[in-house]
């Protein structure tokens, strides 16, 4: 029987022995740093080699690196559901013989290899010029204004990661309504999701957050000055949030005949759908992400596909114009994907306020609606008297016709029935419940006849 060399024994027992310590070491140097990193659960990290970008590396759930380069010559983070194609992407650029060790590091204890020529090849680092939270719930004073609801972050804005989705409040002032040149204050809190890691990180030099607030205010000037809401002809008040006529012509025309386009009032803002992804903001903001002019330089080319196939899944196939037009122009001339790296995918109408010069008209607009309410409340009280006269009418006529025709049924003449019905209409009429009548005399003389005016009260009743 064959046994194993005692040499081979006593050394895999010394490996055992020592295999608490090595982890205990990788784990030590992955803290520091230091020839392995740790990599937080939603963000992504870049490795330098020296000062040029060498590897991106995202731990992003259902994400990857794109196999593809767009034509910038930059990757990006694209949805990928299959595991083993999201692994190669995240190790496609190590030593092919050390793969196998690394994936067992990265699913056993979270670590991932970064060179054996570190500190030449290192993790990057940079400065996020701007960082700054939404105060809410408690933190937020009664009646404060809605500028005071943005805090600055405090402590230093150097970063190692950078975050896949990042909530960027924004306060816009002064937005003017192209209408009745009306103003309002608005308190966004968009969401940016990140598609280009290297753009903002290494073009931009972390200075991306500000340029987001201003292209976010361009294109709610442009919203603003262009944006047109239906309008009913006849009553000239607001009807839908878009002045959208149909395709079809005779329903084109229908809808014409009745409707007109609006730029918004201050009225029409009231009743504007300001949030969900029904509001005519957020659609207006995510047509920007991208524009038909930028998804069409990428072509037909298959090797594009999964880019254009995000670009269709994150603007829902509606792009901003090949050149578009106004402030956002300036800022984003391609959309707010490719200037800065992020996708608009969700916002938030925190709140809004009045502008200082708009007052006036506020309560003007909330005067009349007041008095609109209050004419509409007395109107509604006078339809409601009405209907109960209407309705106790009817249940009159309903219990004397029954009268009639029961006694007819019996046998009793029309015309006495009809005898009875208004003697007994006389009688009610007399004994009502504030009268002191007691007793009616139908008829003179020897036939007079005494009937109860009202009706006698049973025993044990109360007085």
């Amino acid at each position: 029987m064959n046994t194993m060399p005692e040499d081979i024994v006593t050394a895999l027992i010394l490996v055992v022995l020592a295999m608490p310590l090595i982890i205990a070491i990788v784990l030590l140097l992955a803290n520091l740093g230091a020839y392995f990193l740790k990599i937080a659960q939603g963000t992504t990290i870049f490795i330098n080699a020296g000062d040029s970008l060498r590897a991106i590396l995202p731990n992003i759930g259902g994400f990857k690196i794109s196999d593809v380069e767009d034509p910038e010559g930059r990757r990006w983070l694209v949805p990928e559901l299959d595991e083993k194609k999201r692994m190669e992407a995240f190790f496609h650029n190590s030593l092919p013989k050390t793969v196998w060790f690394q994936k067992i590091l990265w699913k056993t204890l979270g670590i991932r290899f970064i060179s054996v020529f570190w500190p030449h090849t290192n993790i990057h680092t940079f400065d996020i010029h701007s960082r700054k939270r939404l105060r809410e719930g408690a933190d937020v004073e009664p009646g404060a204004p809605l500028r005071s609801r943005i805090k600055d972050s405090t402590g230093s804005t150097v970063v190692d990661s950078l975050l896949f989705l990042v909530p960027r409040p924004v306060y816009l002032e002064g937005m003017q309504l192209a209408g009745d040149n009306s103003q309002v204050n608005l308190l966004f809190l968009p969401i940016y999701r990140q598609i280009i890691p290297a753009l903002p990180v290494y073009y931009l030099k972390g200075d991306f957050f500000t340029q987001l607030d201003a292209a976010i205010e361009a294109a709610m000037v442009d919203f603003f000055a262009t944006h047109q809401v239906a309008v009913d002809k006849e009553t000239k008040q607001f009807a839908a949030d878009f002045y959208d006529p149909p395709q079809d012509e005779k329903e084109k025309r229908k809808y014409m005949k009745r409707f007109e386009p609006s730029f918004l009032t201050y009225s029409h803002w009231l009743k504007l759908t300001r949030s969900g992804e029904k509001s005519p903001i957020e659609q207006h903001l995510r047509s920007l992400n991208a524009s038909r002019g930028y998804y069409d330089q990428l072509g037909g080319d298959a090797k594009w596909r999964e880019l254009k196939d995000y670009l269709d899944q994150l603007t829902h196939g509606k792009f901003s114009s090949p050149i578009p037009t106004g402030q956002a122009a300036k800022v984003m001339p391609s959309g707010i994907i490719p200037r800065f790296g992020f996708a608009l995918v969700s916002l938030r109408l925190v709140d809004w306020e009045q502008h200082k010069d708009t007052v006036k008209l506020a309560q003007a607009l909330l005067a009349k609606e007041i008095e609109l309410h209050t004419a509409e409340g007395e109107r509604q009280k006078a339809y409601g008297v009405r209907d109960a006269i209407n309705a106790r009418g009817t249940g009159e006529a309903g219990r004397y016709t029954k009268l009639v025709t029961a006694l007819i049924d019996n046998g009793v003449h029309p015309n006495v029935a009809a005898e009875v019905v208004r003697t007994q209409l006389r009688t009610e009429n007399i004994g009502g419940k504030e009268s002191k009548v007691v007793t009616y005399v139908e008829g003179g003389g020897d036939s007079s006849v005494m009937v109860p005016a009202t009706s006698p009260k049973t025993p044990g009743e109360a007085s």
